[in-house]
């Protein structure tokens, strides 16, 4: 008797859900936010938020009775002379620095190709490291103004001859300045974040970041300068001022090169990522 041969049909193996684009990113975030665990990103962030804070305490510390010597509150002197310390070089280069450190934990460990074999969209990917740095920017910035302030009180401790402990500190005019000095730094994030993703080393993006802050700073006296994303930390600085009174006066409202900064980062981060998916897209 002959072995009826059924005719074999077809079978499809279901393919696993991709998950949701939020799980996809909190996913991603929670391993670049492991990644990070004691690497140098987090140790710039400490030191960039405090270097500025203890130049500023040691000028004021020995030659604070010289700088002081009209007498009335010495707080918005201290605060805008720490804060135009930082945006002069130290916070461009810690953005510069940041992001190339951030993006080069995996072209160090040439993970990208393993990275995008995960089954995570690019979205995800981008947005999750982009997050990470922002995050670490405001940290950075929240450290350097508890710090500011702490070594304001400080001083009013040690020196009491300067006056730090007789007046209060302008807690609403700091505010308003961090939220300011962060819409300031967003458009060289943008930027830098681009550069180091497109050329995967850690030496290109720095070096074209430190290029273009001399650059901008030799640029100064341009009247187009506001323009420049790299020029938008300490034109925010230089904007406070201490008027009649001895009272720190900064405005409520983001100036011309802070629009500016937004426009760059908006405009950067959208078109960086489409060329960025041209590129890394599979053939």
């Amino acid at each position: 008797m002959e072995a009826t041969v059924l005719p074999t049909q077809p079978t499809f193996m279901a393919q696993p859900l991709a998950p949701a684009p939020l799980t996809q990113l909190r996913r991603t975030l929670a391993a670049d936010a492991l990644k990070l665990r004691r690497t140098a990103a987090l140790r710039l962030t400490l030191f960039s938020g405090a270097l500025p804070v203890l130049l500023t305490f040691m000028i004021f510390f020995f030659k604070g009775y010289i700088i002081l010597k009209a007498g009335g509150t010495p707080w918005p002197r201290f605060i805008s002379t720490a804060w135009q310390t930082a945006g002069t070089l130290l916070l461009p280069l810690f953005v510069v620095l940041l992001t190339s450190l951030v993006v080069n934990i995996e072209t160090k460990a040439t993970a990208w190709k393993h990275l995008y074999a995960q089954p995570v969209g690019r979205g995800a990917v981008f947005c999750s490291k982009l997050l990470l740095l922002l995050t670490l920017n405001a940290a950075a910035l929240l450290l350097f103004v508890g710090l500011l302030l702490g070594a304001g009180g400080l001083l009013g401790l040690l020196k009491p001859t300067l006056g730090f402990q007789t007046y209060a500190v302008p807690f609403e005019a700091v505010g308003w300045m961090l939220l300011r000095t962060y819409v300031a730094t967003l458009g060289l994030l943008a930027v830098q974040y681009i550069v180091s993703l497109y050329w995967r080393s850690f030496v290109v993006p720095v070096g074209v970041g430190m290029g273009a802050v001399v650059a901008t700073i030799a640029l100064l006296s341009w009247e187009h300068v506001d323009k420049i994303p790299y020029a938008a930390p300490l034109g925010t600085a230089m904007s406070m001022r201490a008027a009649k009174g001895g009272v720190l006066e900064v405005a409520h409202e983001l100036a011309s090169h802070e629009w500016y900064s937004l426009a760059w980062c908006g405009g950067v981060l959208v078109v960086g990522y489409l060329l960025l998916y041209r590129r890394n897209a599979p053939n």
